[in-house]
């Protein structure tokens, strides 16, 4: 049989509803609306509650049974004062609590709803009438059943009276022990009790023992027809919801408003990156062709240096010079490595400075990128507002970041006009000391405001150093040009009195073993260099990427956030219109 007070698929679409919102909200601000959301949930669980009221022997269970057909089995046989019917996994009687017991059925027309029934309450004490009253406020309907014979039950309408807002619908039963004139005399008498209670409720005048058809008594089907259409409602559980939904309306309007906003800033913000990037994309095109051409030269002349080293020592590989001017081999090799350290030491400074002019070139054109970034972000609009109880907190961080990116912007800006045109000496100063601070800051995540004194902190560490604390600092580490081991060697041999016969035998077998030295070494050099070198301006590039970091980072969130958003709204409204087509 139909359940006629409450029908499941509304139960699912509404708790549905309220899930869909919940997971709607919970990237936003809205505190009210979540607790709100929370307890329609709750509200949710709770199942609709009807109530029977009347004295001993009225006909309640009886009426019970015949209007509640087939979703429970009522009896008058529980202990208290009042039993509860109601939905559950298994048969199930609990003990008396409170006057109270609990009947748990498994007709799945009971999920959702419970139904009070009573004992007489002309035998009820204070107590339980007490309970009943607080049993009526938490009921969506209360029948009122009187026998036709007894309409007075001064207990009953006591009761009533205090509750005269509460949906109720009367009933007479056991009409047929009446006359049809007796039996209209004393529904005029329940309208006139009834109206002097400030109680406004349909009667119905109804008999177990006739067949429906009889004069002056309703058949059950349209007893069950109108609870059914005017008491309860067609959707009850939607009706009890009404107010929750309306507020679930107005709060996808207000979100709406709000998303198209984060929409907007995230759109704007998506334009301002979009530049940056197009600007930083061009400068490591060029740079990347830059570099290229730079690591070129540096190649040419670390060719060319080797080259001349190769000549001077090749130079001094004369065995009677060296027996006339060294007077033993250990003094031989000091020199060799004398040598060594000086072509190193020389193609050292040699490339550095090169390195320096070039990353001042390139810092000429990073100058350029960090202008154009300041300017976009400049520009930059705070469309969500920072009030907003949906993004609120969201705008504030944007904000924020914004304002922090361009701070490290405007910093780095400033360091790379100043590297541009610094001595080779300060070059080196700032340099050094600046990557100390760049790891104090990344650190410390704290930035100050465009107005505030980060630049001058950062200047005032970077160029407070002392010369004496960046002694000696290069870019580029060279290491030795030939090995010590091979210097010893060639030493060893060169130096080992031997016959004339084998003197230039030997020195043109030291000649070439030192020549393969060196282009292994020439190798090895270039490909240390160019990693070097790369590895600077990568990190160069690295570090004007971060400027942009967590601007970036939370413009690709929204854009992988907004979609996903935009999809929960679109099935909220679905589910919204479902239930106005209920």
């Amino acid at each position: 049989m139909q359940n006629i007070l409450c029908e499941k698929n509304e139960h699912m679409i509404l708790n549905q509803t309220f899930e869909e919102f919940k997971i709607l909200l919970q990237d936003s601000d809205a505190t009210e609306e979540k607790e709100m959301v929370k307890n329609n949930l709750k509200r949710m669980a709770d199942t609709t509650t009807y109530l029977i009221l009347g004295d001993e022997g009225a006909g309640k269970t009886t009426l019970l049974n015949a209007v509640f057909q087939d979703m429970a089995s009522f009896s008058d046989h529980f202990a208290g004062e009042m039993c509860e019917y109601r939905w559950g996994e298994q048969e199930l009687l609990t003990p008396l609590s409170g006057g109270m017991q609990k009947k748990f059925v498994t007709t799945d027309n009971m999920r959702g709803i419970s139904i009070v029934d009573t004992k007489g309450i002309d035998q009820f004490s204070t107590e339980a009438k007490i309970k009943v009253k607080e049993q009526i406020e938490r009921s969506s309907a209360v029948f009122v059943v009187f026998s036709a014979e007894n309409i007075r039950s001064p207990r009953l309408w006591d009761v009533l009276e205090g509750c005269p807002q509460k949906r109720m619908i009367f009933f007479l039963t056991k009409c047929d022990l009446l006359s049809q004139e007796a039996l209209q005399t004393n529904i005029e008498k329940v309208k006139r009790y009834m109206q002097d209670s400030g109680i406004s409720a349909p009667i119905f005048s109804v008999s177990m023992k006739m067949d429906g058809n009889g004069q002056g008594v309703t058949a059950i089907d349209d007893v069950r027809a109108y609870i059914r259409d005017n008491v309860v409602g067609k959707n009850p559980i939607l009706n009890k919801q009404m107010e929750n939904v309306a507020q679930m309306k107005e709060i996808i309007v207000q979100l709406k408003d709000s998303f198209s906003l984060r929409r907007q800033q995230y759109e704007a913000d998506y334009q301002i990156l979009q530049k940056i990037n197009q600007s930083l994309d061009e400068y490591v095109l060029n740079h990347k062709k830059f570099l290229d051409g730079f690591i070129s030269k540096v190649a040419a002349e670390i060719n060319k240096d080797i080259d001349n080293y190769e000549r001077e020592i090749i130079s001094k590989l004369d065995p009677y010079k060296i027996k006339e001017r060294f007077q033993k081999r250990e003094d031989f090799e000091a020199y060799l490595n004398m040598v060594n350290e000086n072509y190193r030491t020389m193609m050292s400074d040699s490339i550095n400075r090169k390195t320096i002019e070039a990353i001042k070139s390139c810092l000429h054109d990073l100058e350029i990128v960090f202008n154009e970034a300041t300017g976009y972000f400049n520009t930059r609009e705070n469309i969500l507002a920072l009030n907003d109880k949906f993004y609120g907190s969201l705008s504030s961080s944007r904000r924020q970041m914004s304002d922090e990116t361009r701070e490290m912007v405007v910093s780095t800006g400033e360091l790379y006009r100043t590297l541009r045109d610094a001595s080779e000496t300060l070059f080196m100063q700032i340099w050094n000391e600046r990557k100390k601070y760049d790891n104090k800051i990344r650190n410390s995540k704290t930035i100050s405001t465009v107005g505030g004194g980060a630049v001058g902190l950062y200047f005032a560490t970077v160029l407070g150093a002392t010369a004496g604390s960046v002694a000696g600092v290069c870019l580029l580490a060279i290491g030795t040009i030939v090995g010590a081991i091979a210097l010893r060697k060639l030493a060893k041999d060169l130096y080992t009195p031997l016959a004339a016969n084998q003197m230039e035998e030997t020195t043109q077998k030291c000649i070439e073993q030192f020549k393969e030295e060196v282009n292994h070494t020439r190798v090895e050099m270039i490909e240390q260099v160019t990693s070097q070198i790369t590895t600077i301006f990568e990190n160069e590039l690295t570090s004007v990427d971060n400027c942009f970091a967590e601007f970036r980072m939370s413009v690709n969130i929204d854009e992988r956030k907004i979609p996903l958003l935009e999809q929960k709204m679109q099935e909220a409204e679905e589910l919204l219109l479902k239930i106005e087509n209920i």
